[in-house]
């Protein structure tokens, strides 16, 4: 963790939002290290102001020479809504359950997914809970979406809301009507947000 600490510190210097997470529940335990920027331009201005940075390559040199840690998985991934330039996980202690989904085949089932999330959002954040998905563009395929929470007392309200939600069971019931399109759940997990910088 201290090194994920002093690369944040160098990343956030650079004008790169940082956000360090505590894998648990789903997971194999792992710590992600999530890189934030406000769009694809300043993404880019970033990567290559990083590339550039005497600091960075110092420090990334020695860490090559003595890794504390190993990469297992990387990947690139866009938000849905484009209006948001604000890294969502910047709230230290802040809980996020999070899923992979694969759409079903075809344009139609990448859209029925986003029309999901799009009618599935507002009930949720009804009941308190803040919700981001994301197009993966490089990496393990799919479409990422996430439900950030202030706590895990929070999470658990949310939940039993949705249990008596009568939005909740109608949209539910629309997936089920149209199994030919219905995403297939990759993967899902619950971390916990550990530092933001």
């Amino acid at each position: 963790m201290a090194d994920m600490q002093k690369a944040a510190e160098i990343h956030a210097d650079l004008g790169i939002g940082v956000t360090i997470s505590a894998l648990g529940i789903g997971t194999s335990g792992d710590v992600d290290y999530f890189l934030s920027y406000e769009d694809i331009d300043s993404w880019g201005q970033q990567k290559d102001a990083a590339s550039s940075s005497q600091r960075w390559n110092a420090f990334y040199q020695k860490l090559g020479e003595n890794p504390s840690g190993e990469l297992v998985q990387s990947f690139m991934m866009t938000n849905h809504d484009a209006s948001n330039r604000v890294n969502p996980f910047a709230q230290p202690g802040s809980i996020v359950a999070f899923f992979r989904w694969e759409p079903a085949l075809g344009l139609a089932g990448s859209e029925a997914l986003r029309q999901g999330f799009m009618t599935a959002k507002p009930i949720h954040e009804a009941l308190g809970a803040k919700v981001e998905s994301y197009q993966v563009n490089n990496g393990p395929e799919g479409v990422r979406d996430m439900m950030i929470y202030d706590n895990y007392s929070k999470m658990a309200e949310v939940n039993a809301g949705l249990l008596t939600s009568a939005d909740w069971v109608a949209f539910q019931q629309s997936v089920d009507a149209q199994p030919g399109m219905a995403a297939t759940l990759k993967a899902s997990g619950i971390a916990r947000m550990a530092g933001s910088f």
